[in-house]
């Protein structure tokens, strides 16, 4: 799909977004560098850490805008997906289908 330096990139964003999120709300985070090194907070179900449906809601749409893109609804409503592997594998893939996308002039 992309490199291993691509997807930690993406992971990485959301991570980021991941441990704002929870700081904003007062709950204890680890660094996004954890979340995304640590094999079993990286498949962590995002409610598992404190993150209420909207809160996650609202971090996805935070992330497509950062992006510039839609990432697939299956990683938002499925909680086996809602976490940040599955996040940043989704983001790699918006940015790669855009990337690849026919430039219309028309």
């Amino acid at each position: 799909m992309g490199s291993p330096a691509q997807l930690h990139a993406c992971e990485l964003l959301v991570a980021r977004l991941i441990a704002r999120a929870m700081a904003d709300r007062g709950i204890a985070s680890p660094k996004a560098e954890e979340l995304v090194e640590d094999a079993e907070l990286r498949a962590q179900d995002l409610s598992l850490f404190g993150l209420s449906s909207l809160d996650w809601i609202a971090l996805a749409t935070q992330l497509e805008n950062t992006i510039g893109a839609e990432i697939p609804d299956h990683v938002l409503i499925r909680p086996e997906h809602r976490c940040v592997a599955d996040w940043g594998e989704a983001v790699l893939a918006a940015q790669k289908a855009q990337s690849g996308a026919p430039n219309r002039t028309h």
